[in-house]
């Protein structure tokens, strides 16, 4: 059974209170006093402990711990105009390996009443967290705050760089263990300038799929894409 814990508290031999979220996730999976319970705090954190139930609360005893390293880079940043499909993203991703989601503010985005704005990006955060803990992954993506495309487009970047685009070619077979950075466009896609910006900053047209796709979808679809590109790479 996994259960989050903070950043930094995995020692062995310390005992962690659990917050009450964790808490009632135990007492739903009917956990036991002396359980046995996976700790993970999402940044490679990775402990065995022991379970302490109390009336209301949870403790657990920290026994071996281990780090992991974090995972190539495999970028989402997303023309996203809807909040609660962007968060339904949020957790995909971090079920498929996404080590950052980056919410772009595009000129079909700007005016929408539901587009992601700064004060809910930690509830996004929370959600990758609760994503890796039904998982079982060790590295929650990263959530930015809203970054204007022009400023992200500007930023200095390695390795693969995809703009997603039904009128792009086919991706490659194979990655290897190079990063990756995908480009989604919203409803109604990328304005000519902004594609301009992407291409101008090395990122090439690819299509995931053989219509239109919904930002949720392409995004997703190209994770999933890169997963297996990147396999193929490294295994042969």
């Amino acid at each position: 059974m996994n259960v989050l814990v903070p950043v930094g508290s995995l020692v062995t031999g310390a005992r962690i209170v659990l917050d009450a979220l964790e808490v009632h996730h135990l007492r739903v999976r009917r956990a036991g006093a002396g359980e046995a319970i996976r700790l993970l705090d999402g940044a490679g954190g990775v402990g065995e402990g022991t379970l302490e139930l109390g009336r209301k609360d949870a403790v657990v005893t920290v026994g071996a711990v281990r780090h992991e390293d974090p995972p190539v880079p495999l970028v989402l940043a997303i023309g996203a105009g809807e909040r609660d499909r962007f968060a339904w993203v949020v957790e995909k991703a971090a079920e498929l390996g996404v080590t950052e989601i980056v919410p772009l503010e595009t000129e079909h985005t700007r005016g929408v009443a539901s587009r992601i704005r700064e004060a809910q990006v930690e509830r996004f955060r929370r959600r990758t967290l609760e994503a890796i803990k039904q998982c079982g992954a060790t590295w929650a993506p990263q959530v930015r705050e809203p970054v204007p495309l022009q400023q992200f487009a500007a930023e200095p970047r390695t390795g693969v760089r995809w703009l997603a685009a039904l009128e792009g070619g086919v991706p490659p077979a194979g990655v290897g263990a190079q990063p990756v950075t995908i480009a989604v466009g919203p409803e109604g896609g990328f304005t000519p300038e902004e594609r301009w910006a992407f291409e101008a900053a090395g990122f090439v047209p690819v299509r995931f799929g053989d219509h239109i796709l919904r930002f949720e979808t392409a995004a997703l679809a190209g994770a999933v894409y890169t997963s297996i590109a990147r396999k193929r790479g490294l295994d042969g």
